[in-house]
């Protein structure tokens, strides 16, 4: 009996699904089709005409979500707000609220950070994240090299060493968060944690004490 596309694409998403369970359970390196066929309940052969080879479907599995540096991009681009370093707060705290709030995205994120050995034949996937990262580094350097051009970026900083402090910071919460098993709040920690950064990027007002307002302060201590 021929199935229609519908039934396809149901299948194809049973075999992503049992598939990305697998491999959050035994890791990628150590999964065997077998073991995802019997968990969605098909045949290797249902996989084979969905899917090329396991690296496919490894592939295919990280593809279907947004990563959090798909967030933050995505929302960088869009932030109506007009200061640099302001824009990459807000994009950094909305990437962790959609990520707090996204079981798919979190197991993706373990499977990719602790489940899978790049390594051998599984080597070829670092490049779709490495392109990933290096566009999220791109980005927030235009950010703090433009928040220096208009005289925003504290001195102490410079433009490059910035961005890639923001992108650390980013990426450490995140995988702290899951390592730790979700064990603290990682929009409050990570609000906290990205304000001050972004704070102690921010060029300090200096403010000169007329004689009025330095005689003043004489009065009051006297």
């Amino acid at each position: 009996m021929r199935r229609t596309k519908a039934e396809a694409g149901e299948t194809r998403e049973t075999i992503l699904d049992s598939a990305e369970t697998v491999f959050l359970e035994h890791g990628v390196n150590q999964s065997t089709l077998n073991q995802i066929a019997e968990h969605a309940g098909v045949t290797r052969g249902a996989i084979y005409f969905h899917f090329k080879d396991k690296i496919g479907l490894y592939q295919e599995v990280v593809e279907r979500v947004r990563l959090p540096q798909d967030d933050l991009l995505t929302k960088a681009v869009h932030c109506e707000n007009s200061n640099p370093l302001d824009i990459a707060l807000d994009a950094g705290i909305f990437c962790l609220e959609n990520f707090a709030g996204d079981p798919r995205k979190q197991r993706v994120f373990t499977i990719i950070t602790q489940r899978c050995e790049y390594v051998g034949e599984m080597a070829q996937v670092l490049e779709r994240l490495r392109d990933l990262n290096d566009e999220v580094h791109e980005m927030l350097l235009r950010l703090t090299t433009l928040a220096r051009k208009r005289g925003v970026l504290s001195i102490a900083w410079r433009p490059d060493i910035a961005a890639r402090a923001l992108q650390s910071t980013m990426t450490g919460l995140l995988f702290e968060w899951m390592r730790l098993e979700k064990s603290f709040d990682l929009v409050a920690a990570g609000t906290m944690t990205m304000t001050a950064i972004v704070d102690s990027l921010r060029k300090k007002e200096i403010r000169v004490e007329t004689p009025a307002v330095k005689a003043k302060k004489l009065l009051v201590v006297s």
